[in-house]
């Protein structure tokens, strides 16, 4: 199945061009550098950061330099040597030449792949690597998804200017990638917590514990091939790949994607006892779910939602709808049929999956273009 999916995305994202946007680089000059590789499984984006260290020599007056994100994801172009090749002159086409130590970190789009065909891929990134001097490479794996939702929640809190204040400000995290999801809160109670989903981490002096688990199979682009043909899921009229069409009801689509989310990845049973002792007061999000509440037709200001108006929004606005009337409306969107689905599924695994409060306030990152969890490797590693 899922080299099938893979063939898909490559297909639909093949022609899409690099996105790339920067800031003076000479602060390599004056500060540290290190450049941090996402790849992820719909595409993969290169940052180059810069920072100070404080007196514990922690990294601190973080700024992102520069970055640049292209698709497909690495894991869908194959692993031989000109792919590859190919593939990193385009993510690091007009990066600035500094000597710059890298560290390249695939994630779910690669955990999904066998580790004889993850080895082929990174010997051939190593090959590439080998020829550019100006780019020491210092690491390159996939990471787990422990480590994934560990950096996404260092990340957010960083970009809150959490660290250094008192521990009770600390948010929870919700990842939302394409072929898994992480969540990651702080805890106190932790007799009952499977060690392997306790972290702890150490930040500005002070030492944190952390709850964290990944969910392969659950991010977007994965789960969404499971409900192709769910009538439910999918506008009133839109045709499905059986030749059935939809009839949407984003209620009745939540509750199917609900038995996927706890009968098959159990997560109820994951999550929900170890946030009903540790309660989180507020949670942001990371992911593509970002793209989802900010584009039309979803109306939510002050940077935040919540779960029960965004699936009463795709209810109404796109569930609801003929699909005629709204692909005559939104010539040019890519996506606008899965957004009966993608509601639906967003409340399933919130609500009924991590047990969030449906009406709780869940909050986008200010400048949700740059929201990565690549800034954690940074706190992390350095």
């Amino acid at each position: 199945m899922f080299q099938l999916l893979s063939k898909l995305i490559f297909i639909a994202l093949s022609l899409c061009i690099n996105v790339a946007y920067s800031s003076d680089i000479s602060s390599c000059e004056k500060q540290s550098c290190m450049a941090v590789i996402d790849a992820g499984s719909t595409g993969t984006r290169l940052h180059i950061y810069a920072f100070d260290r404080n007196e514990y020599n922690e990294p601190v007056n973080i700024k992102e330099l520069w970055i640049n994100k292209i698709k497909p994801g690495l894991a869908t172009i194959g692993p031989s040597k000109d792919n590859v090749s190919a593939y990193m002159d385009r993510l690091f086409k007009k990066a600035p030449h500094e000597k710059v130590p890298v560290y390249f970190y695939a994630t779910a789009g690669m955990r999904l792949l066998p580790k004889t065909l993850q080895s082929q891929y990174f010997q051939s990134l190593t090959d590439w690597f080998n020829k550019k001097n100006e780019w020491p490479l210092k690491d390159i794996r996939t990471i787990s998804g422990s480590e994934e939702a560990l950096f996404g929640w260092l990340s957010v809190n960083q970009d809150l200017g959490h660290f250094g204040v008192k521990e009770s400000s600390y948010v929870g995290v919700l990842d939302m990638g394409g072929a898994s999801v992480q969540i990651a809160f702080p805890v106190t109670k932790t007799n009952d917590i499977d060690p392997d989903d306790l972290m702890e981490v150490k930040v500005r002096g002070k030492q944190v514990k952390l709850f964290v688990h990944s969910f392969l199979g659950l991010g977007k682009t994965v789960f969404a091939y499971q409900f192709l043909d769910t009538k439910s899921c999918f506008p009133d009229g839109y045709k499905l790949p059986n030749g059935l069409v939809g009839k949407g009801d984003a209620k009745t689509c939540q509750l199917l994607i609900t038995k996927l989310i706890n009968t098959v990845h159990e997560v109820n049973e994951t999550t929900q006892p170890v946030l009903a002792q540790n309660a989180t007061k507020d949670w942001y999000v990371l992911g593509g779910i970002l793209h989802l509440v900010k584009d039309s037709p979803f109306k939510f200001n002050n940077h935040q939602f919540n779960s029960e108006a965004l699936l009463e929004q795709g209810n109404q606005q796109v569930c609801n709808k003929l699909w005629s009337e709204i692909a005559r409306s939104n010539p040019n969107h890519e996506d606008i049929h899965n957004y009966c689905l993608f509601p639906s599924y967003y409340y399933a695994l919130l609500v009924n999956g991590y047990g969030i409060n449906p009406e709780a306030p869940v909050h986008i990152p200010v400048d949700a273009n740059r929201a990565d969890w690549t800034l954690g490797v940074v706190l992390h590693l350095t």
